[in-house]
């Protein structure tokens, strides 16, 4: 009878712990560690530099965040790829200008999705332009705007075309895989690159 009873208690309070870490709130701190670590090999990456660019520009699809934005509305809810708010906040506390260069035929859309991860003002010159002019009339705008000569910026970007086209007016083009967009490996390359 004893050992029945202790084997019960020991069951219900099983199930007790069980339910309880059912309903529990996921933690995060996953994202939050990958973030962290991100930010720091940025920065060091920045550190190490011989020389920093004065200007970085990014595409949006594919390379800040892991869709086309034409497939969503403006009220959806937007997510970044997962180093990509931590690279752009090392550039930001270095004081490098940032700028977005990205064909698009919702540009309104990409606004509104900028404007909702909260990174729309961090960019000092946005170009949406629509798909039917040419990847290489972004530059010429975001040079006028800046006043950055081509051959001290650096270009993400996860089509292959756009990176040729783009690296023929002398900016440091480096293509991104559409799995990772803009990450550390990708920004040290770039930086690797533009040094050399």
């Amino acid at each position: 009878m004893w050992c029945e009873r202790s084997v019960e208690n020991a069951l219900r309070r099983s199930l007790v712990v069980i339910a309880l870490a059912a309903h529990a709130k996921p933690r995060k701190m996953g994202r939050r560690v990958e973030e962290s670590q991100a930010y720091k090999e940025a920065a060091q990456a920045l550190e190490q530099s011989r020389r920093l660019p004065e200007l970085i520009v990014v595409d949006l699809d594919y390379t800040v965040w892991p869709f086309w934005c034409e497939m969503y509305d403006e009220d959806d809810q937007p997510r970044l790829f997962p180093e990509v708010n931590a690279i752009l906040q090392a550039c930001r506390d270095k004081h490098i200008p940032l700028a977005v260069a990205s064909r698009t035929p919702t540009p309104s859309v990409a606004t509104a999705f900028l404007r909702k991860l909260g990174i729309d003002s961090w960019f000092d010159s946005t170009q949406l332009i629509p798909y039917t002019q040419k990847d290489t009339t972004h530059f010429p705008r975001i040079q006028k705007d800046m006043g950055t000569s081509f051959g001290a910026m650096i270009f993400f970007d996860d089509e292959s075309g756009n990176i040729a086209r783009v690296s023929r007016l002398g900016v440091t083009s480096i293509l991104v895989s559409t799995a990772t967009g803009l990450n550390t490996d990708a920004f040290r390359r770039g930086l690797r690159q533009f040094n050399s």
